[in-house]
């Protein structure tokens, strides 16, 4: 209905535009000048049947097209640069402000001086694309959330959905919105160079030919092509930003097997931050099959021992052992779930590197169901509360099949009769798989209600 009532909306003012030109051509009565609409529209119908129309409008959106695609492909290898060396994006941050400043007339006017008539448009299209490309895509980079990077590399999610899934939906506003303006602005500024430079072919050639010998019905059509096809392509554009790319699942199921935990050891394990030492020469074992709790006070190093157990933060000097595991079952001090995706499919994801789409959906379902989710199973994180986004992480976790589980505060959020009901779950499930479970809390219950062996800090 929204679509709806905007489409005729559009249409109107369309309608009032080509009202207010017809009055406008009647009033002034010079259709040399000032054609009516019917001078227009049959002016379009001989651009139609006429060679040269199409290799103009090609000839335009080719260059188009082609200083889009290596604009686009420059401004993210750049990007990347600039988003791992900030220093390196300082540097270069004033140049391409310059380049969004400086007049597109001058880009033309200096490429006049240097350049082939041919090869301007495409230039110009670059200088006016690459800097709204290259700025647009190394904000989207810098504001990736980390979390949701490390949730993927924990779950060790194969590289095509940590991309689709993870990289590219927080990116998408950023790409999209500069894709919108470089399109935009390059567009106008292909079709001006066109003009001054008199390609052989080209929209903006043809509008100066038409200019030359006073053809003013022509120009006319001629500008409404290239508005109609520059509303095509934002509309493109506009309706490519709303698709989500599907989540790649295993055609046969691959998992490994989960019964019986691996024995995690930790020896003279030190790591730091800045000049703080958190653990330092710490030894520790973790025997295989049992459930532990992590005590401690806070800034004791608790979440950091998870974090050096899963891989992703690495020690600065000891050894970790925990067997041949790559992917680990785990819950994070945060949810850490994708906006983009439903409760099921989040639980899902990790699962589409061993299972089928519809084993994996299978498992995600009971697993909500587990969690007693099932009446916000296909809701989005934006419309669950915190608690009920805390058990989708748990579903999560406990869905993975993965011989090792690691749980940062998993009840933080949640009620005592909840988390009593939930430690139940979990430790039903334990005594089927016998996982290695290592998991920290501030709560005493639910130490005494799920740990074998508690372990202080």
């Amino acid at each position: 209905m929204r679509t709806l009532k905007k489409s005729i909306r559009s249409l109107l003012s369309i309608g009032i535009l080509c009202l207010v030109w017809e009055v406008l051509a009647i009033t002034a009565n010079n259709p040399a000048l000032v054609p009516g609409l019917p001078e227009l529209f049959v002016a379009l119908g001989k651009l139609w049947v006429t060679p040269e129309f199409y290799l103009s409008v090609l000839a335009t959106l080719g260059r188009g097209v082609a200083g889009l695609l290596v604009s686009g492909v420059l401004a993210l290898l750049f990007a990347l640069l600039f988003a791992r060396h900030e220093q390196v994006y300082g540097l270069f941050k004033p140049l391409l402000t310059l380049m969004r400043s400086v007049p597109v007339i001058s880009f033309i006017l200096l490429a006049l001086l240097f350049l082939q008539p041919e090869q301007i448009p495409f230039m110009i299209a670059f200088l006016t694309m690459f800097p709204l490309l290259s700025e647009n895509l190394t904000k989207g980079l810098l504001h990736l959330r980390a979390p949701l990077s490390v949730m993927g590399m924990v779950f060790h999610m194969n590289r095509t959905n940590r991309f689709t899934q993870i990289v590219y939906p927080q990116i998408k506003p950023f790409l999209f919105s500069g894709l919108a303006s470089a399109a935009g602005f390059g567009w106008r500024a292909i079709i001006m160079g066109e003009v001054l430079s008199q390609c052989a072919f080209g929209i903006g050639s043809e509008m100066k030919r038409a200019q030359t010998f006073i053809e003013v019905p022509e120009l006319l059509a001629w500008t409404v092509i290239a508005v109609a096809l520059s509303f095509a392509f934002d509309r493109g554009l506009d309706r490519s930003s709303r698709l989500d790319i599907p989540v790649r699942y295993r055609k046969t199921d691959c998992a490994p097997a989960t019964c019986g935990g691996p024995e995690v050891i930790l020896e003279q394990v030190s790591v730091g931050y800045g000049h703080r030492m958190v653990l330092d020469n710490l030894s520790i074992r973790f025997e295989g099959g049992r459930v532990y709790g992590l005590s401690a006070p806070s800034g004791r190093g608790k979440t950091t021992l998870l974090r050096l157990i899963d891989g992703s933060l690495k020690p600065a000097s000891g050894k970790i052992g925990k067997g041949n595991i790559q992917a680990i079952a785990a819950v994070f001090q945060e949810p850490a779930l994708l906006n983009h995706l439903s409760a099921t499919d989040n639980i899902a994801l990790p699962l589409a590197s061993f299972y089928t789409k519809e084993k994996s959906m299978q498992l995600a379902r009971h697993f909500c169901s587990l969690m007693e989710l099932d009446e916000v199973a296909e809701h989005r994180p934006e419309a669950l509360s915190y608690g009920q986004q805390q058990r989708v992480a748990i579903a999560r976790a406990l869905a993975f099949p993965s011989p090792l589980l690691l749980m940062d505060e998993p009840f933080k959020g949640l009620d005592d009769a909840l988390t009593a009901r939930i430690i139940n779950q979990i430790k039903t499930l334990h005594k089927i798989n016998k996982q290695t479970i290592i998991f920290v809390s501030h709560q005493p219950d639910s130490l005494s209600l799920l740990a074998d062996e508690t372990i202080k800090l």
